[in-house]
Formats: structure tokens, C-alpha cells, sequence
């Protein structure tokens, strides 16, 4: 892919959607979906007068130079992605909200081929913490390169990112059913998926009334909604299902650890621990991990040796070649 094919489209989406902004003064992730809704429209849209028909003017101006229907996919996503780090940066929104990089996508693609290899049906995937479905979509992407069949449902409680969301997969051509609700209430999904996959949100859980039915509820106080997530994901998803969480990488070191680490040695199969590397989310600060469940049933059984290792660069292709050799040795050794 040529980065320079998605720079100029890149600043006129960025320039009509601070423009846009500006005029209905709102913040850029609203701006930015109805900017891209109205491109897809190729009108803007107007409601109560705003924006101004100076303004709509400057905006069509802008619009009649932006052309996103001769993107790839793949050119499209990276787009995207540069947009939702724009986003990041103008909005400044809280680390749980913000977009999970593309770039993990690949590594989760890996690890479900690694689980997951009957290709005699398609495979249900779903994100409950989905947001502007970013992990979701570079993760059918990569599936598109196989030609692997998926079935895809996100699920988040902000409607501003899955309306952003929706946006994108009418981009993307993405068939992805999209759920406006708490992920800590029960899933309404047709069938039990067969791999969840969610950058978890860190941090308590207010409704104390909706974790009761929780193993993993706190004794006193709030429950770590992180914690409640990764139960309710494990008891949604079909036996021999699999979880693949991204999750700080300290998660087993904190004093409150001792539950959770009883609960997935016990509930579930601990199948891997890997670490990401530094920089690869915006907050550096946060070093992250992924880990890797799988429920009890069908073909699923506990590895003997528990997959340890450390994700290389995902800019590095050599690299990235010999990690994927290394998961694989390690699923022929354990039997996976």
C-alpha cells in the first residue's frame, strides 16, 4: 500500500470535518461521522438551519475533492485509522474509549486460525466492547485475505462510536451486526459465538445490582468491570469457545488478582499470555497483553505448557513471520 494514496484524502476528510465541527459546534468524533455519512450521501446534511448555507457551501467545495470509492479495503482502513487518532488527539477521550490500532488485528487473526481451523462453517465473532468496530474490521480483513467465512457482531453501550461504526462498515461493504446495549446484561445475539475478542475498558463498574450473578463480583464495593467482562464473555461463548482479551499487562500482579486467577486456572482453559510491545497503543504508559482463554467442551484442552511470549514489532514482517512459526510450534507441541 501506498501511504502517500491516502494522504490527501486523509487531510480534506480531517479539514471538512473540522470545519464541520466548528459550524455545528460539536466534538470531532460526531463531526467525523456525519462528515463521512454526508460524503456517502454526497449532500449535507442540514437540521434547523445548521450548518449555514455558507458553510455547506465550503463544505460541498471540499467534498467534490475528496474520492474514496477508488480506495482498497486496505487503503480504507488505514484511513480510517489515521482519522481515528486525529479523533484521539482533538477529543482527548478517556483510554477505555479510545480505538483499538488496526495492527492487532493481525496478531488476534493468528491466534483464531492457531484455535480455531474447521472452515466448514462460518465463524461467529464478537467484540462486546465493539466501539468504532476498528478491532472488528481489521480482523475480517485479514480473514478476507483467506477467504474464510465470518459472522460478525459488535456490541458497545456509546451509540456515538457505534454510529461511527455503522458509518465505516457501510465503507467497508462490511456485513457486521451491530447491538446497542451493556455488555454486563445478556448478549442478544442469535447464536453463541464461537471467538470473542475485546481491548477491555479498566476501571469499576457503577450498577452493583447487575454483578450479583458474577463469580467475579467484588466482595464489597463496585466489581472491576475488566473482571465481569472476561466472565461474561467465557459463559457466552459455544463450548471449546475463544477469548482473546486485551488486558494490562500487570493483570496477574495486582493484589485483587487472586480471584480472577483462581477463576480462569479453573472455569476455563488458560491457553497464553503475550505481551505487546511498547508504543503500539497511544498511551505508552499502558503496556498491554493479550490473554488467551478457551472454554471447557468440544475439542478444547488445557496446553500443558501455558503460551508465554512477547508479540514482536508488527511493522517488522520478519519478525512477525517467525512469531507466527513459533505459535504454531507451539500448538503441534501442546497438542492444540
Amino acid at each position: 500500500m501506498d501511504p502517500k494514496k491516502i494522504q490527501s484524502p486523509y487531510e480534506l476528510v480531517n479539514q471538512a470535518t473540522e470545519v464541520l465541527k466548528e459550524a455545528l459546534k460539536t466534538d470531532y468524533l460526531s463531526a467525523l461521522s456525519e462528515t463521512l455519512d454526508n460524503l456517502q450521501q454526497r449532500e449535507v446534511h442540514v437540521e434547523n438551519g445548521a450548518p449555514t448555507p455558507e458553510t455547506v457551501q465550503k463544505l460541498n467545495q471540499l467534498y467534490q475533492q475528496i474520492e474514496l470509492a477508488n480506495l482498497s479495503k486496505t487503503e480504507l482502513l488505514a484511513l480510517f485509522q489515521l482519522l481515528l487518532i486525529r479523533w484521539q488527539k482533538v477529543d482527548r477521550p478517556n483510554a477505555n474509549l479510545q480505538a483499538t490500532p488496526g495492527s492487532i488485528g493481525l496478531v488476534l487473526s493468528l491466534l483464531i486460525n492457531l484455535f480455531k481451523t474447521d472452515q466448514s462453517q462460518p465463524l461467529v465473532i464478537t467484540d462486546p466492547v465493539a466501539g468504532t468496530g476498528n478491532l472488528l474490521f481489521n480482523i475480517a480483513q485479514q480473514f478476507a485475505f483467506e477467504k474464510r467465512e465470518l459472522s460478525l457482531f459488535g456490541i458497545d453501550n456509546n451509540d456515538d462510536l457505534l454510529a461511527l461504526a455503522a458509518v465505516l462498515a457501510d465503507y467497508l461493504h462490511q456485513d457486521v451486526t451491530l447491538m446497542h446495549q451493556d455488555a454486563l446484561t445478556p448478549w442478544l445475539l442469535p447464536t453463541r459465538p464461537d471467538v470473542v475478542v475485546a481491548d477491555l475498558p479498566v476501571g469499576y463498574y457503577p450498577v452493583d445490582s447487575r454483578t450479583e450473578k458474577f463469580d467475579l463480583r467484588a466482595k464489597s464495593g463496585h466489581s472491576f468491570a475488566h473482571y465481569l467482562l472476561i466472565e461474561q464473555s467465557m459463559k457466552t461463548l459455544a463450548p471449546g469457545g475463544l477469548g482473546l482479551f486485551i488486558v494490562p499487562a500487570n493483570l496477574f500482579e495486582q493484589s485483587e488478582a487472586t480471584d480472577l486467577l483462581h477463576w480462569v486456572t479453573t472455569k476455563v482453559h488458560l491457553q497464553g499470555l503475550l505481551s505487546l510491545p511498547h508504543g503500539v497503543f497511544q498511551d505508552n504508559a499502558a503496556q498491554k497483553a493479550i490473554l488467551v482463554l478457551q472454554n471447557h467442551g468440544g475439542q478444547a484442552k488445557q496446553a500443558k505448557n501455558v503460551m508465554m511470549a512477547n508479540v514482536p514489532d508488527l511493522n517488522n514482517i520478519t519478525e512477525l513471520r517467525n512469531f507466527a512459526g513459533q505459535l504454531k510450534s507451539w500448538s503441534q507441541e501442546n497438542h492444540i
